[in-house]
């Protein structure tokens, strides 16, 4: 798409001259490509655009680009908050058209789309991860907003990023730690275990393994085509919210409408579905946390001995485990005792 193929007064031509946008530009954009708060597709992909030209921004071009994103991928979303597989495949194409994330205007928004999601395709999490890792890695303050960065080495703020996205709304999962970035944290461990780090990333390390290894959350948010179901249903005119006001309204309280009533708040409604599998898996999950098995347990040693030395941080998090008092499976208590 190209940018004249939209009506951006003034601003258009300098930003692609210059390379760069000043607040007031921005100003200008938002007042003629959002003016009604609704971003579509050929509007996102022109913003898009511009952010690709740019090799100077300002905090409000930040702001801006970050804040249309989440507009047209989660608060005009059907249903709203989920963001969609094709909708994150289609903002991994545009981030990743250069082959690598455009500095933090674009990791930002990232991140701030998983917070603010209900719902997002793990790629999402995995791509914010992943641009973190390699930036810390390869010094590239640009991506990270960091120019203090020192190559191989996690500082505070970088740490603070990886917590954003780990614990985000979207990614968390009721805040459990899943397999991909158990391994991911591993890999970044192992690459900066002779870099002086920050204590900040010695108990993130230790909290997010413990936790991959003890949650073991099942729940996950309904489907978004369970959810585009309870809206319809929520929405019938006969049925739903709509026909229990309806009803209430007229009045109408016999047997037959008190069982009606009771139909909508029942078992065999759609939201007491959703209510019933959560609480059922958080059951479930509670148990389950109240070990590390022998398929944990493996894992875990395999990970800490790939790299065939016991980092500062590895030996931290088996000694928490330690001293957990929960059941820990016998592989695993040998391996703490050696150390």
């Amino acid at each position: 798409m190209a940018l004249q193929d939209i009506h951006v007064p003034n601003a258009a031509e300098t930003i692609l001259d210059r390379r760069a946008v000043t607040p007031e530009q921005v100003l200008d954009l938002r007042r003629n490509v959002w003016p009604d708060g609704h971003i579509c597709r050929r509007e996102a992909e022109v913003i898009f655009e511009i952010n690709d030209t740019l090799e100077s921004v300002c905090g409000e071009w930040r702001d801006f680009f970050a804040e249309t994103m989440v507009a047209h991928m989660i608060e005009q979303a059907d249903p709203r908050g989920y963001i969609s597989e094709d909708d994150a495949a289609w903002f991994v194409s545009r981030v990743m058209q250069d082959g690598t994330i455009k500095g933090e205007t674009e990791l930002e928004t990232l991140i701030q789309l998983l917070e603010k999601a209900v719902d997002a395709p793990v790629a999402l999490e995995m791509m914010a991860l992943g641009a973190i890792k390699d930036a810390v890695l390869n010094g590239d303050h640009g991506v990270l907003g960091n120019i203090a960065l020192v190559p191989g080495m996690l500082d505070d703020p970088e740490v603070a990023l990886l917590r954003r996205v780990l614990y985000a709304k979207a990614a968390g999962r009721s805040e459990a730690i899943g397999r991909e970035e158990a391994e991911l944290l591993f890999d970044l461990n192992d690459a900066t275990a002779t870099a002086n780090n920050s204590s900040a990333w010695s108990a993130l390390f230790v909290n997010a393994i413990s936790n991959y290894l003890l949650v073991h959350s099942g729940y996950e948010p309904p489907s978004r085509e369970r959810m585009k179901q309870v809206d319809r249903w929520l929405n019938q005119p006969s049925d739903g919210m709509m026909g229990f006001a309806t009803r209430m309204a007229q009045g109408l309280g016999d047997i037959r409408h008190a069982a009606q009533a009771l139909n909508v708040f029942g078992t065999e409604t759609p939201m007491a579905e959703i209510y019933r599998k959560r609480m059922r898996s958080e059951a479930a999950a509670r148990e389950a946390a109240e070990q590390v098995d022998a398929q944990e347990a493996a894992w875990l040693i395999e990970r800490i001995q790939r790299d065939g030395a016991l980092t500062v941080n590895e030996v931290a998090m088996l000694k928490f485990l330690s001293e957990t008092g929960l059941s820990l499976h016998p592989s695993l208590e040998t391996l703490i005792k050696q150390i």
